[in-house]
């Protein structure tokens, strides 16, 4: 049964509807029906903090919201279900003009850390756990980009690396509530078994190692299938990235480098560009096609005397290999240095949201599309 005050754009799916929706600040709201009727609250008149106001026009599982906000005004809303449930996340603060895209999530308020797994692979087991996203359960319709990460002993909250960990669920759970990034499916690969054998593009004559093609070919021919078939994922390599610090770094870039079908973004914290001879600096001079999206970074020693620290010079020496490769700094590719920062899982903790808001931004202020509007 409709509720006072919306109708259904199928009952009058005319161009002036839609024009109308375009011009003005709006809010799209996709949430199964099924679920719960969606309302909004706010701060401004005709809305109020303790009434909600029905959408303006609904279309299956979409509800629209349209307010009338004088140019240079403001208004806090935020979404309710039923009478009284409030949705995951804090207010948003729209402008007159805005277009907000929302999928929101009313049952949890955090992402959900899965049990470990063992995937039989050669020649080393993958272990790796699965981080799902606040709305997964209540959004059934919605496929999500995945984040292949190094290091899945030292990934979460729960555990317990002698060298640290870097809370990552948490890091997640926090730019998600104040909505600075999309969500996403994280997976975590243990690769405390034969680090450097796994991690090492090439044989370094000081530390051995150099099977990184091995681990690769583990994951994209047995984990990411294994992955697409299990969980609701966009399989497609814009929507798919590694991520790794110190070796894990070195191996996101290489992953990314050496199966771009795959890979379309790494994010390479303090990366082992030192290793073997500085192999994947000097290997990094023709892009591959397609070219992933690349987040570099380091710390650096605050002492202009003292040896250059968390790989420093080696990152910059990648940055300018890339450039000369055909990438623009600011565009596919980008390199930030902290000054300070050790080598360390508490300095990439520190820093990881960053990477994740550049390179997994929420969806943009934009015009509701038509087809979103037509019957």
């Amino acid at each position: 049964m409709k509720r006072d005050g919306a109708h259904d754009v199928t009952d009058k799916p005319t161009l002036g509807i839609i024009e109308r929706l375009k011009r003005a600040t709006i809010i799209e709201v996709v949430y199964p029906k099924e679920r719960g009727p969606i309302g909004l609250r706010g701060s401004v008149r005709p809305l109020s903090w303790t009434k909600t106001t029905p959408p303006t026009a609904t279309l299956g599982d979409r509800s629209v919201f349209e307010l009338a906000i004088p140019d240079g005004e403001m208004v806090d809303v935020k979404l309710v279900r039923g009478n009284d449930e409030w949705a995951h996340g804090r207010n948003y603060t729209l402008h007159a003009g805005d277009h907000l895209h929302l999928r929101p999530a009313f049952e949890r308020t955090t992402c959900q850390l899965l049990p470990p797994v063992v995937l039989p692979a050669s020649p080393w087991p993958l272990r790796y756990r699965v981080l799902l996203p606040p709305s997964y359960d209540e959004q059934r319709a919605q496929h999500y980009p995945v984040l292949y990460a190094q290091d899945g002993q030292a990934l979460w909250s729960t555990s317990s690396d002698p060298f640290g960990v870097w809370t990552l669920d948490t890091v997640i759970d926090q730019l998600l509530e104040i909505a600075v990034m999309s969500e996403l499916i994280v997976v975590g690969i243990d690769t405390s078994e034969a680090r450097m054998d796994r991690l090492g593009p090439a044989p370094d004559p000081t530390f051995g190692g150099g099977r990184a093609a091995e681990h690769l070919e583990a994951i994209t021919r047995v984990l990411k299938p294994r992955i697409d078939a299990e969980f609701r994922t966009r399989v497609g390599r814009e929507d798919t990235a590694a991520i790794g610090s110190s070796l894990g770094g070195l191996f996101a870039f290489y992953a990314a480098w050496t199966a771009p079908e795959v890979f379309g973004k790494a994010i390479c914290l303090s990366s082992s560009f030192w290793w073997a001879n500085r192999y994947m600096i000097r290997n990094a001079n023709v892009a591959p096609s397609p070219r992933p999206t690349i987040y570099l970074d380091s710390g650096v020693s605050l002492r202009a005397d003292a040896p250059s620290q968390d790989g420093f010079q080696h990152t910059r020496s990648m940055q300018r290999a890339l450039v000369r490769a055909g990438y623009t700094s600011g565009d596919d590719l980008h390199r930030l240095a902290f000054p300070g920062q050790a080598h360390s899982t508490a300095a990439w903790a520190a820093r990881v949201a960053i990477p994740l808001q550049l390179l997994f931004p929420p969806p943009p202020l934009t015009q509701v599309p038509e087809q979103s509007l037509a019957p």
